[in-house]
């Protein structure tokens, strides 16, 4: 049986710039490993550099130094299957829910066989098969995104990217989405990197979540929860107790994160 490798994301001392280079970087000297299996939510305030990191993960963006590297390889190259969910489900209005889900398999020119074996199954685990012959005009929010997270998994990745992709959806639907989520990963397992903004969220999906601030990592911590994940479990003494401390480290690193952008901004040389 061949070893998994002890990491399937590492960040080697990766910082990344845009426009003027006198400015802050968005990412800082950046390090971090993931090993495969793991998920990792990224949380942090707003403009602390969760989805620049994404970017360079999914290698539509480069660093301006240091490494990405994804088994092993530049982020840019890897052959490591890899999948991105955005915040926006962005289906296809003209093609229907099994339609949009075989996008992906379709420009990889899958053939049809295991292109439709591998729609069906995920429509299914997905729950919503019965909606296979619907157009997205007809979907609420939530079947929405199933058929997004349907349309990426389909791909069978081996990393997969989550940018908000629940953000916008209400808090009863997103707790169902988290669920099914692990559920899926519980099936596929693959490695996962999430963004959110939600404490709670985090808490409930991940095996560690990373705290940026100013585009640094201000912790990185442990979720040691037990799996299978429940709504039983955000109820629990444990889930709260964690939750809670968490929301203060990130308040306190936000605090920190802040105070260091406006230090940075006034070291700067007048123009």
């Amino acid at each position: 049986m061949s070893q998994l490798p002890a990491t399937i994301v590492e960040l080697r001392s990766v910082t990344k710039r845009f426009g003027d280079p006198s400015r802050p970087p968005v990412l800082d000297n950046l390090a971090l490993s993931i090993a495969p299996g793991e998920f990792v939510s990224l949380i942090g305030a707003s403009g602390c550099g969760k989805s620049t990191l994404l970017r360079l993960l999914s290698g539509l963006s480069e660093p301006t130094s240091g490494q990405v590297l994804i088994s092993a390889h530049p982020a840019t190259t890897t052959p490591t299957e890899r999948a991105f969910i955005f915040q926006d489900a962005a289906l296809l209005p003209w093609r229907t829910v099994r339609q949009n889900a075989a996008t992906l398999l379709q420009l990889r020119h899958t053939p049809a066989a295991e292109r439709d074996r591998r729609v069906s199954e995920l429509l299914s685990l997905a729950r919503i098969a019965p909606l296979a012959d619907r157009y997205p005009r007809q979907l609420s929010g939530g079947e929405k995104m199933r058929v997004s997270l349907a349309r990426a998994l389909a791909l069978e990745p081996q990393l997969l990217l989550l940018d908000e992709p629940f953000g916008a959806l209400d808090e009863l639907t997103r707790e169902h989405l988290n669920e099914e989520l692990l559920a899926l990963r519980e099936r596929q397992r693959w490695t996962a990197v999430f963004v959110t903004h939600s404490v709670a969220e985090a808490v409930f999906l991940s095996t560690r979540i990373v705290i940026l601030a100013a585009g640094r990592i201000a912790h990185d911590l442990p979720v040691d929860l037990p799996f299978p994940r429940t709504a039983e479990t955000r109820e629990s003494p444990a889930f709260l107790h964690r939750v809670a401390e968490i929301s203060r480290l990130l308040r306190t690193a936000a605090q920190s994160g802040s105070s260091r952008g406006n230090e940075a901004v006034r070291a700067q040389p007048p123009a």
